[in-house]
């Protein structure tokens, strides 16, 4: 890890490995259990790797509805003032979905083997991938700060989802 905090979140996030995603989106109507495997090398020990694996537990997306009839704008220009209140006429069509998740410690394990890194990544793929678990996910990752990888894969999990979620809301007559 650098002296820069701002620059290892930066580093993991953008150096993730997304080796294997689930085949399965994200729940509409339910939750869903995401079971990571991540894979890192151990800083300054070439050759030991390390596997992390546990489970995100994505909590059914919410709808969220703005409320603009209470809300009051200073300092703004005319520009601004119009858009709000196209924004507040026009709010009964404005919808939000809210994903919620938390991280399972109750099903976290780790554990240190001796391999090359891209040895042991694609071992664990395999693994995974004859387990038939729709609903894993394999990412090689910096070893810290590991924890940013599962937050890249949320953020991937919403955005593959949330189409789907927003169809399968707006047929059921939830969303609006």
């Amino acid at each position: 890890m650098s002296s820069n905090p701002d620059f290892d979140r930066w580093y993991a996030a953008k150096s993730a490995r997304f080796l294997l995603e689930p085949s399965h989106r994200l729940e509409t109507f339910g939750s869903t259990l995401v079971n990571y495997h991540l894979v890192s090398e151990l800083d300054d020990h070439p050759g030991k790797v390390r596997i992390r694996e546990g489970r995100l537990e994505a909590h059914q997306p919410l709808v969220i509805t703005p409320h603009f009839q209470d809300a009051e704008l200073e300092g703004f220009g005319s520009e601004a003032r119009e858009y709000f209140e196209f924004l507040r006429r026009n709010e009964k069509n404005l919808r939000i979905l809210q994903y919620g998740y938390h991280l399972k410690s109750d099903h976290f394990s780790e554990q240190i083997v001796t391999d090359r890194l891209s040895v042991v990544s694609e071992r664990v793929k395999k693994e995974v991938i004859d387990s038939g678990d729709q609903f894993s996910a394999v990412i090689q990752c910096v070893d810290e700060p590991w924890d940013v990888a599962l937050v890249e894969l949320w953020l991937r999990e919403i955005s593959r989802s949330a189409k789907d979620n927003i169809s399968e809301l707006q047929k059921s007559g939830k969303l609006f």
